[in-house]
């Protein structure tokens, strides 16, 4: 994933004219705490709300009024065992990150204030301190935000997302030959294993020219 990640922000970078202008955004944020969407013998894990940092870059796009951005984003926190009757989890610290890539569209332009959207895809990184691995997700996200520009070079960023880490529950295919006709389908299924969202301001710096 990380391979596939790096080799589609490359493809942005060699695109010519990508780097007339990048507007680097730094920002800091909270993450509401969060459970899984499934119980484990009658109990869920929680991970426990924190402040989160990270780093996005975005670069304009041949699609007028698109842009691309690759983000990275990162919180340290407290996994831990919710309902149950035995605990089964040990309460230990836990790292997840977020690598993504994808579109943001302003919602207006002209102005110094821009609204936009925000769809990503990519993978999320969840750490468990005393387990014996990591686990990696195919993830995507979706926020709303705004920038606002007091300077030509120099802006805030707002914005709010939700996180959310996939897994793979299937795909299907299949064909039917009958007196009405025929045809054949396919199906690919996808969950979300847990919920999660950001709250973020930062600080935007356009580098470059147009």
């Amino acid at each position: 994933m990380k391979k596939i990640l790096f080799f589609l922000a490359l493809s942005i970078f060699t695109y010519k004219g990508a780097l007339a202008q990048i507007q680097v955004n730094v920002y800091g944020g909270y993450v509401p705490a969060s459970k899984t969407a499934y119980n484990y013998s009658g109990y869920r894990l929680r991970i426990d709300d924190s402040g989160n940092f990270g780093v996005a870059l975005d670069f304009a796009l041949p699609l007028k009024g698109i842009e691309a951005e690759v983000s990275y984003m990162h919180f340290s926190s407290t996994l831990r065992q919710d309902g149950g009757i035995v605990d089964n989890v040990e309460t230990q610290p836990i790292i997840v990150e977020y690598y993504q890539l994808g579109l943001l569209k302003p919602l207006m332009e002209g102005s110094s204030f821009i609204p936009y959207g925000l769809f990503t895809l990519g993978a999320s990184r969840f750490a468990p301190e005393k387990a014996t691995k990591e686990y990696w997700r195919f993830a995507m996200n979706a926020g709303l935000g705004v920038k606002y520009f007091f300077t030509d070079k120099m802006g805030i960023r707002l914005q709010a997302r939700l996180l959310m880490p996939l897994y793979f529950s299937g795909a299907g295919f299949g064909c039917s030959i009958g007196t009405g006709g025929s045809g054949c389908g396919t199906g690919v299924g996808f969950g979300s294993e847990i919920l999660q969202g950001d709250f973020t301001g930062g600080v935007v710096l356009k580098l470059g020219q147009k």
